[in-house]
């Protein structure tokens, strides 16, 4: 057996703390303990009571089983404590930072305040932002305000919505609807009772009749009475369908009415269908009540506004329209008036002060009375003014005034009256004051010339020196020097034996008739 010597070394025991080291604290005022002993003696311990600073701290911490770290916390004022979550403090911070906090990186999460994060889509991928969510708008990222050149889409706090398109599966119900602030209504639009049908039901007790709920809102009751005559219209997207019927009964209470189709035979088209869900009906006559007979309607297709009146049967016939504006009716216009497809106006009874006509141009069109005979007699007053023009008759032709009030006497060259009908020829006349047949060398006459307009004569109103006479009896020099010294002589000249130094000659008056610019001849034969 080998044996071993036990030698014991002694030394002075040190901290292994620094901090203890430094403070001068002995081992054995940390802890006391001694060198086991292989002799198998117990080993003793001792303690002054010394603990870390951070014992209490940690004494009040706890995990639970999601791995959340409790603290216990003195409740001032009370025995017991409280237990509550750790806290995380720039989470704190950044949930109440203000503004002006945003400079400091170390408050920020990700770059953000927690408030900012409450800004921002929940991912960026996503398009709800929690702030506009709370207040109610939804709105895409690149939306645009504007009809033209607007995009995107939103519907804001206030229910207002802006967006390309809009699909309803059933039906659209507004009060009004503008188009780019222009009111728009497609088909028909009657000025009546109706109503819009929210269900329909066949009447066990006849194939031709249906019991119709109305759609209506609280308050509101069926406008439609027994014996009314209702169409009915309603599009989808396989095309429309129109009903023709009468109403027989009207429940109240229950908002419901019941009617019968008119038959095929007896309604427009020739074909009649039943009345279904969401279709609007309109009154528009009435089989037995004359005062519910009246209707008015606007129709795009017609392209015209028009009233009824007396309408006791389905079918609209000429002599019910009473007033229409636009597209009049083939059958309302004479054969050979050319105002088909233009607009126009048709009343069945006019009452009116006053009617002014324009034309092409856009000049008024005078009203034209006819005052009959003129009549030199201050007291009547012939008028031209922007209404009226008068017109008047005199020998034998028809005048217009021109000047308001005139006292001119109507004639071809009147400067207050214009001739508008009448034999305006113009004729030449001359009468010799001894007759055209004288014996050679007993010549002794006057020849007077005069010039007429149709009836009237106008000599009068040509001047002397658009008169001129020549004579022509075959010499010419003798007549040369007759022309001149005759020339002025106006529309009258006298003639005797040395006028005439031949066995026969001809005498020619010349006029010129400044109004038309047109010179008339005749001549005398001697």
């Amino acid at each position: 057996m080998k044996n071993y010597n036990v030698r014991t070394v002694s030394r002075t025991a040190t901290p292994r703390s620094k901090r203890l080291r430094e403070a001068g604290v002995s081992v054995s005022g940390v802890i006391g303990s001694s060198a086991p002993s292989t002799g198998g003696s117990d080993i003793s311990s001792n303690c002054d009571g010394h603990t870390h600073s951070n014992k209490a701290a940690l004494d009040a911490m706890s995990i639970d089983n999601a791995f959340y770290l409790w603290l216990k916390q003195k409740i001032e004022g009370e025995d017991n404590s409280s237990r509550q979550k750790v806290k995380a403090g720039f989470a704190d911070d950044a949930a109440h930072a203000t503004e002006s906090d945003h400079s400091k990186d170390s408050d920020l999460w990700a770059g953000h305040k927690f408030a900012d994060y409450m800004d921002q889509p929940v991912r960026k991928s996503d398009i709800v932002e929690f702030a506009k969510a709370i207040l109610g708008i939804v709105v895409s990222p690149d939306f645009i305000s504007g009809i033209e050149t607007g995009c995107g889409w939103k519907i804001d706090e206030g229910g207002n919505g802006e967006m390309t398109s809009l699909t309803l599966r059933s039906f659209l119900k507004v009060p009004t609807l503008i188009y780019n602030k222009v009111r728009v209504t497609g088909g028909e639009m009657w000025n009546t009772e109706g109503g819009t049908i929210a269900e329909v039901a066949a009447d066990p007790d006849s194939d031709t009749a249906f019991i119709l709920t109305m759609d209506l809102e609280d308050g509101d009751t069926i406008e439609l009475d027994v014996d009314d005559i209702c169409k009915g219209h309603y599009n989808s997207s396989g095309g429309f369908v129109t009903s023709y019927f009468r109403v027989t009964a009207v429940d109240q209470p229950s908002k419901t009415m019941r009617i019968v189709l008119g038959a095929d035979s007896e309604v427009p088209g020739g074909i009649n269908h039943p009345p279904v869900a969401y279709m609007n009906i309109a009154r528009y006559g009435n089989f037995t009540n004359k005062e519910r007979q009246r209707s008015q309607y606007f129709s795009s297709s017609d392209q015209r506004i028009s009233l009824l009146c007396d309408v006791d049967q389905y079918i609209i016939e000429p002599k019910h329209y009473k007033v229409v504006i636009g597209n009049i009716p083939d059958a309302l216009i004479p054969a050979d008036l050319p105002i088909q497809g233009q607009p126009s106006i048709y009343l069945d009874n006019v009452l009116a002060r006053n009617f002014y006509q324009i034309d092409k141009t856009g000049s008024v069109v005078k009203t034209i009375r006819d005052r009959g005979l003129w009549e030199a007699d201050p007291a009547e007053e012939y008028q031209c003014n922007s209404e009226i023009q008068d017109d008047v008759y005199h020998k034998s032709c028809k005048y217009r005034c021109l000047v308001e009030g005139t006292a001119q006497e109507p004639r071809y060259d009147s400067t207050d009256w214009l001739l508008i009908a009448g034999d305006t020829t113009l004729v030449m006349a001359i009468e010799s004051t001894a007759g055209e047949t004288f014996l050679y060398g007993a010549l002794s006459t006057e020849l007077i010339a005069t010039v007429k307009r149709g009836q009237e004569d106008i000599t009068d109103g040509i001047l002397d020196a658009d008169w001129s006479w020549s004579r022509d009896t075959g010499n010419p020099a003798d007549d040369a020097i007759w022309n001149a010294d005759h020339a002025g002589s106006g529309r009258q000249i006298s003639l005797s034996n040395e006028d005439l130094t031949t066995s026969s000659g001809r005498f020619i008056c010349t006029a010129y008739v400044r109004d038309g610019a047109v010179s008339l001849t005749e001549e005398v034969q001697f």
